[in-house]
């Protein structure tokens, strides 16, 4: 399974997780997607870091966003906000190439113009940290 695959499939696992109010991961989510045999090295990495580093992934995001605009941002923009930060902050993928697969995959999965809050907000996060 290639990068941006594994990429839709976190996003999708993800936003699973919050749409159940569940903040962490194991394997029986990914056996219930039939993913287990699969080459899935980064979906396993990226959920496992993120979930290990929830509290403080989701604080950075709670710290740089209103806290009214958190509560309007959809499920899918949350979950593509909270992967990006993994990623940049405990993933070492360079800060670019993270936001603007949040951004692609937030034109594809969420509203017409969402992916311009994605990037907002992720720009604003790598603008502080960098």
């Amino acid at each position: 399974m290639n990068r941006k695959d594994q990429r839709e499939w976190i996003l999708k696992l993800v936003y699973e997780n919050l749409a159940n109010s569940n903040n962490s991961f194991n394997t029986k989510q990914l056996e219930s997607h039939n993913l287990i045999d699969k080459k899935i090295d980064f979906i396993e990495a990226s959920l496992k870091s993120l979930y290990d580093n929830y509290d403080q992934i989701n604080n950075i995001m709670i710290n740089n966003v209103d806290s009214t605009a958190i509560k309007k941002l959809s499920l899918v923009d949350k979950a593509l906000i909270l992967i990006s930060i993994n990623e940049m902050f405990y993933l070492n993928i360079p800060s670019s190439v993270s936001i603007n697969e949040a951004v692609e995959l937030s034109k594809t999965y969420s509203a017409d113009n969402s992916y311009k809050v994605v990037n907002g907000i992720l720009g604003v996060i790598y603008r502080k940290y960098d």
